[in-house]
């Protein structure tokens, strides 16, 4: 029993045996500690990032609501009329609030720049996450009830909320309040910044009061302001959603009432959701029977379960996390297990003085969870620091005007027990292994110091091996990280993405901006862009690396799909008839558009990939399609969608590279635009001189045609690297690629101390094979054959359990379909001829072996 007197002592002791092996043990702490503090960062990263709550008072309280369609699909936007309704149906609620994120220009500060990050300085197209410039200043807006501070218990820092204040009030004096983050950044912290005015899309506003430091509410970014939901048509003039019940605007979030549950308000939101059916258009998605969901407050739209890519990333982190604190475990038990060699004299004399087996495995258990808890409290320290360091770097990637992200790593009591729990649980796992071992050579006096046994060879070995094994499978899966980032780096787009600039245009929110305006205004300002020097080409299309993607369903000859008939969902988008020839992607078969012609309407053009899944091996020139839109991907505002009457297929082009990891997008459908659509898809303008150069001659002439135009500028290069796919594979290589090096690092660490371990054990054989005539190279390559031998064991069965890794990660890797033989191969050799190295220096040693000494070793 580990009575508290013995444990004391036990702990006295092994401190001084600890403190005595100092250089051991500093060795062993730091393996351990890198194994511990990658576990302890993954698991604060997954509290202030994935399982965080809402910013609110007594956040348990808080719920988000949301419908099941009958397609199974979930539905977090209500409109603001269906939040009324809720509002004052659902009494298990203390109240409930809306919450919709915007952003909204704050003034016009004239001329195209690049939105800065929150670090204020560096080119946006350094960011991570920025990528375009603009010549108007945007402010990121929550737009909240008034009841929204109350309901989340928040009070301003400064000034007031708008719950003390009438709607009638706040529409005869429109008020709003500013972050302390934003007042601190923008006005410099100004002490008279209340009762001052902001324009927000052109409406003068009052700043009423600050939010305190850091405050995200239902978000995980603080916003720059806070607009109530009363003044939104001061600021969208055209939209009226306030008063639209089909316009699902906003999230919804409640505050339990006393005594009430979760399932309780799933209850009353079914009923209340069941009951305004009847009000909604009959053919909209609202008036379909729905459930209804209610889960924790989370700033999350929908519940974690709902998210299977977000599920298969953590696991694979945690995995990943998981094996380097196995391979950190492995290298201490073989450090251990050296160090056990000199103390085989100190455990017999222990057991010879009246101690038992079960006594010394105490003590040496003991020593290992001290060491475990020293390990992780330098982990504990190294970790919040590296995650300052690191949220610090991502909040400055983030443009201005998405607002400040906020992460909260500050070590809690959550963290501290986690640590604790690791640090005890891995002391036991490496100590467990070494403490038998030593405790059993020592009941036998045979064994003390000649030569090394089999079993205990065995042990070191098994150990090697699972290092080497661990390690390799993070290894390759790092390459394959690193080489599919690579691979969305240098795969050939299909088009020029260097010489193309995306021009997106924002109108102010105006009356006056009528659809026919905007139209007016973009024909001349794509025939001032056109005669700009160094400007070969324009038009209007989104690019091929836009995320705003879409889907349709497409039959062939016919209106309906059949076994006889193919149906594939393949994408489509609306271009103009020059955007090939300003894009650079050339024709294999047929020709353009013939906007002159009468059925230019009903004609399109299909990418390879597109041609040859819905004919393989044959012409598709002449063929006809129909199109049936799908919501699997995104469409956008009121733009066109594709569906309805039969398309004759003109011409097939090269395929694009686009932005999924399959690259399932570069089958795509084009369809002809018309030119009443200019205004909701970019202008692309396709240059023969320096970018840059077009960008700053479009500054004045955009403010020429009208003042109040907004722009956000980049080229389609820029663009590309703003892509999820290439965001998620540079992420993915980062993290692979740590977790890869600290592997390798602990395995080599433990093969150079597994090997110097073999080489003490077997001193008296080696002297003895030399005493009979064993030269100094047969020496070196028996202890690196016998040494090489796990290496090669683990290899092997590290390259099929990363076979496994390849698979799941398939989904993960652009441009990579199955295992990669580079990788594999390449990371293997490399592998092995590090561990060689490692494993060279005590071979070494083990060549300068005096026979003599060796025979009168103990």
């Amino acid at each position: 029993m580990f009575l508290p007197e013995t444990l004391l002592q036990d702990l006295q002791y092994g401190s001084r045996i600890l403190y005595r092996n100092i250089r051991t043990t500093a060795l062993s702490v730091l393996a351990l500690a890198l194994g511990i503090g990658v576990n302890t960062a993954v698991f604060t990263a997954y509290e202030a990032m994935v399982t965080r709550s809402l910013d609110a008072r007594n956040p348990r309280e808080m719920v988000n609501l949301a419908l099941v369609r009958s397609s199974g699909a979930i539905d977090f936007s209500f409109s603001y009329p269906d939040y009324e309704a809720y509002r004052s149906s659902v009494h298990s609620l203390n109240d409930l609030i809306a919450f919709r994120p915007e952003h909204l220009r704050l003034m016009a500060t004239g001329g195209i720049v690049t939105q800065q990050s929150n670090a204020g300085a560096g080119e946006g197209t350094q960011g991570l996450l920025s990528s375009k410039g603009t010549n108007s200043e945007f402010a990121s807006v929550f737009v909240v009830s008034e009841n929204y501070f109350k309901v989340l218990g928040v009070a301003p820092l400064r000034g007031r909320t708008f719950d003390s204040i009438a709607i009638a009030d706040l529409l005869a004096a429109p008020s709003v309040l500013i972050s302390e983050n934003y007042w601190q950044k923008r006005f410099g912290g100004d002490p008279a910044i209340l009762g001052k005015s902001v324009r927000l899309n052109g409406s003068s506003m009052t700043l009423i009061g600050i939010t305190p430091h850091d405050f995200v509410g239902t978000g995980i970014a603080v916003p720059d302001f806070w607009l109530p939901v009363s003044l939104e048509p001061l600021v969208h003039a055209e939209e009226n959603w306030l008063r639209d019940r089909e316009n699902q605007c906003c999230r919804l979030f409640g505050r339990l009432a006393s005594g009430s549950t979760v399932n309780r308000v799933q209850a009353e939101v079914a009923v209340v959701a069941n009951h305004l059916r009847a009000l909604h258009d009959p053919h909209s998605d609202s008036a379909k029977p729905v459930s209804a969901l209610v889960w924790p407050g989370s700033p999350f739209p929908r519940p974690l379960s709902s998210y299977a890519g977000l599920h298969l990333a953590i696991l694979l982190i945690m995995a990943a996390a998981g094996m380097v604190l196995v391979v950190a475990c492995a290298n201490v038990a073989s450090l251990q297990l050296a160090r056990a060699r000199s103390r085989q004299n100190e455990l017999h004399t222990r057991l010879s003085l009246g101690a038992n087996r079960l006594r010394l495995v105490k003590q040496l258990l003991t020593e290992s969870a001290l060491l475990g808890l020293l390990a992780g409290a330098v982990a504990l320290l190294f970790t919040w620091a590296l995650l300052k360091i690191s949220v610090t770097m991502a909040v400055e990637a983030v443009p201005a005007d998405k607002g400040t992200l906020i992460f909260d790593v500050t070590p809690d009591l959550r963290i501290f027990a986690y640590v604790v729990a690791v640090s005890l649980v891995a002391g036991i796992l490496f100590g467990l292994a070494p403490a038998l071992e030593s405790s059993r050579s020592a009941l036998s006096s045979s064994e003390r110091g000649s030569t090394s046994p089999v079993g205990r060879r065995r042990l070191q070995d098994f150990l090697i091996t699972a290092q080497v094994c661990l390690s390799l499978v993070l290894m390759i899966a790092a390459s394959l990280f690193v080489r599919g980032a690579i691979h969305s780096i240098r795969t050939d787009t299909g088009y020029d993405s260097k010489h193309v600039i995306d021009l997106d245009l924002q109108f102010p929110e105006e009356s006056k901006y009528t659809s026919d305006h905007k139209t007016a205004l973009l024909r001349e300002l794509r025939r001032r862009l056109s005669a700009l020097p160094g400007v070969v080409a324009v038009t209007g299309a989104r690019a091929p690396d836009d995320n705003l993607y879409r889907t349709a369903a497409v039959a062939l000859s016919g209106a309906n799909g059949s076994s006889h008939n193919l149906q594939s969902i393949l994408y489509y988008t609306y271009v103009e008839a020059n955007y090939f020839q300003t894009l650079g992607i050339p024709f294999f078969l047929g020709h353009g558009f013939q906007p002159q012609t009468h059925n230019a309407g009903q004609s399109v053009i299909l990418s390879e990939s597109a041609a040859k899944q819905l004919w393989p091996r044959e012409n598709p020139i002449g063929r006809s399609v129909r199109l049936g839109a799908t919501d699997e991907k995104l469409h956008v505002g009121n733009e066109l969608i594709a569906d309805g009457p039969a398309y004759q297929v003109i011409g097939i082009v090269r395929d694009t590279r686009g932005v999924e990891f399959d690259g399932s997008d570069s089958k795509e459908i084009y369809l002809l635009s018309s030119e009443d659509q200019l205004q909701n898809r970019p202008t692309l303008i396709r240059t023969e001189a320096d970018p840059a150069q077009v960008i700053r001659a479009m500054d004045p002439m955009i403010s020429s045609v009208d003042p109040g135009l907004g722009a956000s500028v980049s080229t389609l290069n820029q663009m590309l690297r703003q892509a999820a796919s290439f965001i998620t594979s540079s992420i993915a290589a980062a993290v692979a690629s740590t977790a890869g090096i600290f592997g390798l690092l602990l395995a080599l660490m433990g093969i150079y101390g597994t090997v110097s371990y073999i080489v003490a054990l077997r001193t008296r054989e080696i002297g003895i094979r030399v005493a009979v005539g064993a030269q100094s190279r047969d020496i070196l390559v028996l202890i690196l054959r016998e040494s090489t031998r796990p290496v090669l064991v683990g290899l092997l069965a590290g390259i099929f359990l990363a076979l496994g890794a390849c698979y799941l990660l398939r989904g993960l890797l652009y441009g990579l379909n199955g295992a990669d033989s580079i990788s594999f191969l390449g990371v293997s050799l490399l592998f092995l001829a590090i561990a060689l190295l490692a494993a060279y220096p005590p071979s070494r040693q083990a060549m300068r072996v005096d026979p003599t000494e060796a025979l009168r070793y103990e």
